[in-house]
């Protein structure tokens, strides 16, 4: 069964639910909003927070996958551009591919956190709390309190959604569900092939005032 709420609000299609393109905008756009208010009065929270948000929308990590990376993991030198990806949970570990504008974060990140006196080693993690390592729920809680600020947030509903976000849309710009199989690590496409079915959405439009 597949059904979609009314315009801006969150979908759910055969079982999963994601954010529309406009909720993920604004849930960047605050969390972007706080980091820069963050860096302006000296604090970290908002500054992390912003980073993580910005690796769960772009590049669809799972939550414990990005709570588990290390300053090593980054392949962010002169020519690179990808993350190094741990196994979990059946998924093939390797590299994939982030945009532009990510790199650079990550880039800024780094230079932020050498300047807040953490290490940043090959095996440093990447995320940092005050009683350490920040773990899946602490990278859940974040996603948490934004999608409530947002009043976007919903009973049942996590941060995992924003990894089937990212697949939709990144199924939606090029119907290439190989591609979204590689990013996302999968080792079926047989996981892949729920996201075509959001094409279905896509029909029902098209048949809307067919025959007039």
């Amino acid at each position: 069964m597949i059904f979609v709420r009314r315009k801006g609000k969150t979908k759910n299609v055969d079982g999963f639910k994601y954010f529309t393109d406009h909720e993920i905008k604004l849930l960047r756009r605050a969390a972007r909003k706080d980091a820069e208010i963050s860096i302006q009065r000296n604090l970290v929270t908002g500054v992390r927070s912003w980073m993580v948000i910005d690796l769960l929308t772009c590049k669809g990590l799972r939550v414990s996958e990005c709570a588990n990376l290390r300053c090593g993991d980054l392949k962010i030198g002169h020519g690179q551009s990808e993350i190094f990806v741990e196994n979990v949970k059946g998924n093939v570990s390797g590299t994939v591919i982030i945009p532009y504008s990510l790199k650079k974060h990550l880039k800024s990140y780094l230079h932020w956190k050498k300047k807040q006196g953490e290490r940043t080693g090959p095996n440093d993690p990447l995320f940092l709390g005050q009683r350490g390592q920040l773990g899946a729920q602490a990278i859940q809680k974040i996603v948490k309190k934004y999608l409530k600020l947002l009043g976007l947030y919903q009973p049942g509903k996590s941060a995992h959604s924003l990894r089937h976000s990212y697949a939709v849309e990144l199924y939606r710009k090029e119907k290439d569900l190989r591609t979204v199989q590689k990013q996302l690590r999968h080792v079926s496409i047989q996981s892949t092939m729920i996201y075509a079915d959001v094409s279905k959405e896509e029909i029902a439009e098209q048949l809307k005032g067919l025959w007039g």
